[in-house]
Protein backbone atom coordinates (compact mmCIF):
# COMPACT_ATOMS: atom_id res chain seq x y z
CA UNK A 1 0.00 0.00 0.00
CA UNK A 2 2.78 2.42 0.93
CA UNK A 3 4.69 1.63 -2.28
CA UNK A 4 1.56 2.29 -4.36
CA UNK A 5 1.11 5.64 -2.59
CA UNK A 6 4.63 6.79 -3.50
CA UNK A 7 4.24 5.56 -7.09
CA UNK A 8 0.99 7.54 -7.30
CA UNK A 9 2.72 10.67 -5.97
CA UNK A 10 5.57 10.23 -8.43
CA UNK A 11 3.31 9.97 -11.49
CA UNK A 12 1.24 12.99 -10.45
CA UNK A 13 4.42 14.98 -9.82
CA UNK A 14 6.17 13.88 -13.01
CA UNK A 15 3.17 14.34 -15.32
CA UNK A 16 2.55 17.84 -13.93
CA UNK A 17 6.21 18.68 -14.44
CA UNK A 18 6.12 17.71 -18.11
CA UNK A 19 2.81 19.35 -18.95
CA UNK A 20 3.04 22.63 -17.07
CA UNK A 21 6.65 23.61 -16.77
CA UNK A 22 9.51 25.14 -18.75
CA UNK A 23 12.84 23.67 -17.68
CA UNK A 24 15.99 25.78 -17.33
CA UNK A 25 18.78 23.27 -16.77
CA UNK A 26 20.41 23.22 -13.36
CA UNK A 27 18.63 26.39 -12.24
CA UNK A 28 16.08 24.33 -10.36
CA UNK A 29 18.77 22.54 -8.38
CA UNK A 30 20.40 25.79 -7.27
CA UNK A 31 17.01 27.30 -6.44
CA UNK A 32 16.24 24.24 -4.34
CA UNK A 33 19.48 24.48 -2.39
CA UNK A 34 18.98 28.20 -1.74
CA UNK A 35 15.64 27.69 0.03
CA UNK A 36 16.87 25.86 3.16
CA UNK A 37 20.25 27.60 3.18
CA UNK A 38 19.18 31.23 2.69
CA UNK A 39 15.84 31.10 4.47
CA UNK A 40 16.74 31.81 8.10
CA UNK A 41 13.71 29.96 9.51
CA UNK A 42 14.47 26.88 7.41
CA UNK A 43 18.17 27.14 8.20
CA UNK A 44 17.70 27.28 11.97
CA UNK A 45 15.18 24.44 12.04
CA UNK A 46 17.29 22.12 9.92
CA UNK A 47 20.51 22.77 11.80
CA UNK A 48 18.53 22.23 15.02
CA UNK A 49 17.37 18.81 13.83
CA UNK A 50 21.01 17.78 13.47
CA UNK A 51 21.97 19.19 16.87
CA UNK A 52 19.04 17.51 18.65
CA UNK A 53 19.84 14.17 17.04
CA UNK A 54 23.46 14.50 18.21
CA UNK A 55 22.28 15.32 21.73
CA UNK A 56 20.15 12.17 21.79
CA UNK A 57 22.94 10.08 20.30
CA UNK A 58 22.93 6.51 19.05
CA UNK A 59 20.77 5.63 16.08
CA UNK A 60 18.93 8.95 16.42
CA UNK A 61 21.92 10.65 14.79
CA UNK A 62 20.76 9.29 11.44
CA UNK A 63 17.13 8.23 11.99
CA UNK A 64 15.89 11.67 13.11
CA UNK A 65 17.42 13.68 10.21
CA UNK A 66 16.44 10.94 7.74
CA UNK A 67 12.84 11.14 8.92
CA UNK A 68 12.84 14.90 8.42
CA UNK A 69 14.25 14.66 4.89
CA UNK A 70 11.96 11.79 3.88
CA UNK A 71 8.74 13.46 5.04
CA UNK A 72 9.95 16.81 3.72
CA UNK A 73 10.29 15.34 0.22
CA UNK A 74 6.69 14.08 0.40
CA UNK A 75 5.51 17.55 1.45
CA UNK A 76 7.66 19.08 -1.27
CA UNK A 77 6.13 16.90 -3.97
CA UNK A 78 2.63 17.81 -2.83
CA UNK A 79 3.54 21.51 -2.71
CA UNK A 80 5.15 21.48 -6.14
CA UNK A 81 2.20 19.58 -7.62
CA UNK A 82 -0.26 22.08 -6.15
CA UNK A 83 1.78 24.98 -7.49
CA UNK A 84 2.06 23.49 -10.98
CA UNK A 85 -1.65 22.70 -11.19
CA UNK A 86 -2.80 26.07 -9.83
CA UNK A 87 -2.55 27.89 -13.13
CA UNK A 88 -4.25 25.05 -15.01
CA UNK A 89 -7.14 24.88 -12.53
CA UNK A 90 -7.87 28.60 -12.87
CA UNK A 91 -8.57 28.06 -16.59
CA UNK A 92 -11.38 25.53 -16.05
CA UNK A 93 -13.24 26.69 -12.91
CA UNK A 94 -15.50 29.66 -12.21
CA UNK A 95 -14.50 32.86 -10.43
CA UNK A 96 -16.38 31.92 -7.25
CA UNK A 97 -14.67 28.54 -7.19
CA UNK A 98 -11.29 30.24 -7.68
CA UNK A 99 -12.00 32.50 -4.68
CA UNK A 100 -12.94 29.47 -2.55
CA UNK A 101 -9.82 27.60 -3.60
CA UNK A 102 -7.62 30.63 -2.92
CA UNK A 103 -9.17 31.07 0.53
CA UNK A 104 -8.50 27.41 1.36
CA UNK A 105 -4.96 27.69 -0.03
CA UNK A 106 -4.26 30.77 2.10
CA UNK A 107 -5.56 28.96 5.20
CA UNK A 108 -3.40 25.90 4.51
CA UNK A 109 -0.36 28.09 3.85
CA UNK A 110 -0.96 29.87 7.17
CA UNK A 111 -0.96 26.52 8.99
CA UNK A 112 2.26 25.55 7.22
CA UNK A 113 3.92 28.82 8.25
CA UNK A 114 2.80 28.27 11.85
CA UNK A 115 4.32 24.78 11.71
CA UNK A 116 7.61 26.21 10.47
CA UNK A 117 7.69 28.80 13.25
CA UNK A 118 6.88 26.15 15.87
CA UNK A 119 9.71 24.01 14.52
CA UNK A 120 12.20 26.81 15.21
CA UNK A 121 10.80 27.39 18.71
CA UNK A 122 10.42 23.78 19.86
CA UNK A 123 13.68 22.51 18.37
CA UNK A 124 15.49 25.49 19.89
CA UNK A 125 13.97 24.66 23.27
CA UNK A 126 14.95 21.01 22.84
CA UNK A 127 18.56 22.11 22.33
CA UNK A 128 18.38 24.41 25.36
CA UNK A 129 16.94 21.68 27.58
CA UNK A 130 19.70 19.27 26.52
CA UNK A 131 17.85 16.16 27.67
CA UNK A 132 17.61 12.83 25.90
CA UNK A 133 14.01 13.17 24.83
CA UNK A 134 12.13 10.05 23.66
CA UNK A 135 13.20 9.29 20.10
CA UNK A 136 9.69 8.33 18.98
CA UNK A 137 8.30 11.65 20.23
CA UNK A 138 11.06 13.60 18.50
CA UNK A 139 10.50 11.72 15.23
CA UNK A 140 6.77 12.52 15.29
CA UNK A 141 7.44 16.23 15.68
CA UNK A 142 10.31 16.13 13.19
CA UNK A 143 8.03 14.43 10.66
CA UNK A 144 5.36 17.11 11.08
CA UNK A 145 7.94 19.88 10.83
CA UNK A 146 9.56 18.24 7.81
CA UNK A 147 6.20 18.11 6.04
CA UNK A 148 5.60 21.82 6.72
CA UNK A 149 9.05 22.84 5.48
CA UNK A 150 8.80 20.62 2.41
CA UNK A 151 5.36 21.88 1.43
CA UNK A 152 6.57 25.47 1.81
CA UNK A 153 9.54 24.72 -0.45
CA UNK A 154 7.24 23.24 -3.08
CA UNK A 155 4.74 26.09 -3.00
CA UNK A 156 7.54 28.66 -3.34
CA UNK A 157 9.26 26.99 -6.29
CA UNK A 158 10.16 29.51 -9.05
CA UNK A 159 8.06 28.87 -12.14
CA UNK A 160 11.07 28.45 -14.47
CA UNK A 161 12.72 25.82 -12.26
CA UNK A 162 12.92 22.15 -13.11
CA UNK A 163 10.73 20.63 -10.35
CA UNK A 164 12.70 17.39 -10.11
CA UNK A 165 16.02 19.20 -9.79
CA UNK A 166 14.39 21.66 -7.40
CA UNK A 167 13.32 18.80 -5.12
CA UNK A 168 16.79 17.26 -5.29
CA UNK A 169 18.25 20.67 -4.48
CA UNK A 170 16.26 21.37 -1.32
CA UNK A 171 16.70 17.75 -0.18
CA UNK A 172 20.49 18.01 -0.64
CA UNK A 173 20.64 21.40 1.07
CA UNK A 174 18.59 20.11 3.99
CA UNK A 175 20.73 16.98 4.41
CA UNK A 176 23.86 19.13 4.41
CA UNK A 177 22.43 21.38 7.12
CA UNK A 178 21.51 18.31 9.18
CA UNK A 179 25.10 17.07 8.93
CA UNK A 180 26.32 20.52 9.90
CA UNK A 181 24.06 20.43 12.96
CA UNK A 182 25.20 16.93 13.90
CA UNK A 183 28.81 18.11 13.72
CA UNK A 184 28.06 21.11 15.93
CA UNK A 185 26.25 18.94 18.47
CA UNK A 186 28.95 16.28 18.47
CA UNK A 187 31.82 18.67 19.17
CA UNK A 188 29.83 20.88 21.55
CA UNK A 189 29.02 17.95 23.82
CA UNK A 190 32.68 17.13 24.42
CA UNK A 191 33.16 19.79 27.12
CA UNK A 192 30.85 21.31 29.70
CA UNK A 193 31.58 24.86 28.53
CA UNK A 194 30.78 24.19 24.89
CA UNK A 195 27.67 22.27 25.98
CA UNK A 196 26.46 25.31 27.91
CA UNK A 197 27.17 27.54 24.92
CA UNK A 198 25.16 25.19 22.75
CA UNK A 199 22.20 25.44 25.12
CA UNK A 200 22.44 29.24 24.91
CA UNK A 201 22.38 28.94 21.12
CA UNK A 202 19.19 26.89 21.47
CA UNK A 203 17.65 29.68 23.52
CA UNK A 204 18.53 32.19 20.81
CA UNK A 205 16.92 29.93 18.20
CA UNK A 206 13.73 29.72 20.26
CA UNK A 207 13.69 33.48 20.87
CA UNK A 208 13.99 34.07 17.14
CA UNK A 209 11.04 31.73 16.65
CA UNK A 210 8.95 33.80 19.05
CA UNK A 211 10.05 36.90 17.14
CA UNK A 212 8.68 35.31 13.96
CA UNK A 213 5.29 34.95 15.65
CA UNK A 214 5.06 38.71 16.08
CA UNK A 215 6.13 39.19 12.45
CA UNK A 216 3.54 36.69 11.19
Amino acid sequence: MLNKFFIFLFFIFFSSSLNAHTFTGMVGFYDGISHPVLGIDHFLAMVSVGIVSAQIGGRAIWTVPSTFVFIMIIGGILGITAELNKGLDEQVISLSEIESVNFLADYIYMLIEIGIILSVILLGLAIAIDKKLPVNLIMIFVGIFGFCHGTAHGLEMPWASNPILFALGFASGTATLHLFGVGIGHFALKTSISSILLRIVGIFFAVYGFYLIFQF
